[in-house]
């Protein structure tokens, strides 16, 4: 048997030292995964200031130059350990000491393809430093794409990078890092690697694409998704890309953090609780319901709603919905950030609705927790989704997703036309309608009403294991291929 590779993992989030989404939660929870099967593991994140200023990281010595040429750029390196895991926050000059990872309240930084350039470059050169390089180098989403094809161009006639594979993981195809085609000369990349064959989408650099075309597997976080994305309506037109690459890429479904995610020991709940003593559940209820001043007698399912506030979430199709879920008697919770134009139509209705729908716009650990424990149903009407993640903290907090049949979310939660009670564990529906949301909506309301039904659901999904400790397996068998592709191509 071969040893345990050496991995070197290049992201923009790592929970708990920076979070906005899925992706911190992964990083959080998949290196210390690898690290307890012997893997040497060490991630790499951009200096942030928030990082900086919470994460207890110390210096390592001395500044060192960018190995891409350009004398003026400096980088330096802070370390620490966690859960058996090395990390490394990179400091690009001030690139990253701002309040936010990749924007503010008035949008995207205009500068993200010059400041994750620099942190690609960076990571790359920080490991030109140490003693011996990764076996893989494992980079997640566009901001950290540019690894791959910096390796496979500028790095690839190196003795020392020879044996190094790259895998580049797709959590989110919607966001692929694209700019204008000025913004290629911040990528450190030979001008050959601006065609079709390499960063160049349509005119435009696109960070997301050198990636897929240049690391040695691709992996996205779904079995499902991996097929979606190789089509035209969710391939976010890289689908022939991604076509072209479909016998180098796998999908694995994305696990949950237990040590993190357990009604059993969450300092955040006013009462524990786990699927054999469910009275903290009902004690949750009533705290999250007077914690939103809830008072629409509660006599349906407290319905959550934890996401980002985007068009992909679907959150169209809770707003077209309202009004038929609130006379229905149904009480609704939204917690979230995102558009604006979302925000303003759900504080308006949370204002006109006080009794039964409460909205808070905000990023926070502590009230997703609150959700989750509190809840009856999840509601997640996604457009598309990758994974997924909510579903999977939902069932273990003992609230019943309620989905739509895409991507990770498809496969994560059982669900048949009639409820199954000894498989079922949510609910689902197929077209992006609003009145097959509605319609699988009042269908988990007639369950409901069955508490004993609605308990065994709940228990159905509670005794769902998606700990990572059972995906590592599938990550080891994604950098044994990437290493035997890596000695084929010498």
């Amino acid at each position: 048997m071969s040893p345990p590779p050496r991995v070197a993992m290049v992201a923009s989030e790592m929970y708990p030292f920076a979070k906005s989404g899925g992706l911190g939660d992964v990083l959080g929870a998949l290196p210390p995964a690898l690290a307890r099967q012997g893997v040497g593991v060490s991630v790499f994140l951009p200096a942030y200031k928030s990082l900086l200023k919470n994460g207890g990281f110390t210096p390592v010595d001395g500044d060192f130059p960018d190995i891409f040429g350009d004398a003026e750029d400096h980088y330096s390196l802070l370390k620490r350990s966690h859960e058996g895991t090395q990390v490394f926050a990179l400091r690009c000059g001030d690139l990253f000491d701002r309040g936010g990872f990749y924007g503010d309240d008035s949008g995207e930084y205009p500068d993200n393809p010059l400041r994750f350039s620099r942190f690609c470059r960076g990571v790359l050169s920080a490991l030109e430093r140490m003693n011996g390089r990764p076996d893989i180098l494992h980079c997640h989403d566009w901001q950290s794409a540019l690894v791959p094809a910096l390796l496979k161009t500028r790095l690839a006639g190196s003795p020392a990078w020879s044996r190094t594979a790259s895998v580049l993981t797709i959590h989110n195809l919607g966001y692929q890092g694209r700019y204008g085609s000025q913004e290629f000369l911040h990528t450190g990349l030979p001008p050959e690697a601006f065609g079709i064959d390499g960063v160049e989408y349509y005119g435009d650099l696109n960070l997301l694409k050198g990636g897929i075309v240049c690391a040695e597997v691709v992996s996205t976080v779904s079995e499902s998704y991996a097929q979606e994305i190789q089509t035209p309506e969710q391939g976010q037109g890289l689908e022939g890309v991604i076509a072209s690459r479909a016998g180098d890429l796998l999908g694995i479904m994305n696990g949950v953090d237990y040590a993190v995610w357990d009604p059993a020991r969450d300092p955040h709940l006013t009462v524990p609780f786990n699927r054999e003593e469910m009275e903290g559940k009902a004690i949750c209820r009533r705290a999250l319901r007077a914690e939103l001043g809830l008072k629409g007698g509660g006599r349906g399912p407290l319905c959550v709603m934890i996401s980002r506030l985007a068009s992909q979430k679907g959150v169209e199709l809770l707003l077209a919905t309202l009004d038929d879920l609130l006379w229905m008697g149904l009480e609704v919770a939204v917690l979230g950030t995102g558009e604006v134009t979302y925000e303003t139509t759900l504080r308006r209705a949370a204002e006109r609705y006080h009794r039964q729908m409460a909205f808070r716009g905000l990023f926070s650990e502590r009230m997703a927790h609150l959700f989750f424990a509190g809840g009856d149903l999840l509601l997640m009407p996604s457009r598309y989704e990758p994974s997924g993640l909510n579903q999977l903290y939902a069932m273990r907090y003992g609230t019943l997703p309620l989905v739509r049949t895409v991507g990770g979310l498809a496969t994560s939660v059982v669900a048949h036309p009639e409820v199954d009670l000894e498989r079922d564990t949510g609910f689902q529906f197929q077209g992006f309608h609003p009145g097959e949301f509605l319609w699988a909506v009042v269908r988990a309301c007639r369950v409901f009403e069955d508490k004993a039904a609605w308990r065994r659901l709940a228990w159905n999904a509670m005794s769902q294991d998606f700990g990572w400790d059972r995906v590592v397996p599938r990550y080891l068998e994604l950098y044994e291929g990437a290493l035997a592709r890596r000695a084929a191509r010498g």
